[in-house]
């Protein structure tokens, strides 16, 4: 019994051609570069008095949740940053500090807004 050994074993000379990373990459982008405007708008509903307890949980909920989102865009999906360049964990850090700082500042501002009737 003869072993069929194919006639060119050599690997092919042609670059293999980069496939697509699909739509996931793409919307995780989306979500953590515009996460912050529903922060925003949450703030501004705390502000307005129509906020719950279930809305003043959002915000942390959210923040967290955006924090996370980027996380994973870095490690699992090859994040990068606005530029286009790779982002590493110290861009993460930057961002899950800077998230953190505007979900508290913005619920402060809008519990401060509301509480002295300023809208």
């Amino acid at each position: 019994m003869s072993v069929r050994h194919p006639q060119n074993s050599q690997p092919s000379a042609e670059p293999e051609l980069e496939t697509g990373r699909g739509c996931l990459p793409a919307l995780v982008r989306l979500v953590w570069i515009f996460g912050g405007i529903a922060l925003v708008y949450l703030a501004l509903y705390i502000a307005l008095g129509k906020g719950s307890i279930l809305t003043e949980l959002l915000v942390p909920i959210l923040a967290l949740g955006l924090i996370l989102v980027r996380y994973a865009d870095i490690r699992h999906l090859k994040g990068e940053t606005l530029d286009n360049k790779p982002a590493t964990l110290k861009h993460w850090r930057r961002y899950a500090v800077l998230i953190a700082v505007a979900a508290g500042l913005l619920y402060a501002l809008g519990k401060f807004i509301a509480a002295n009737d300023l809208l």
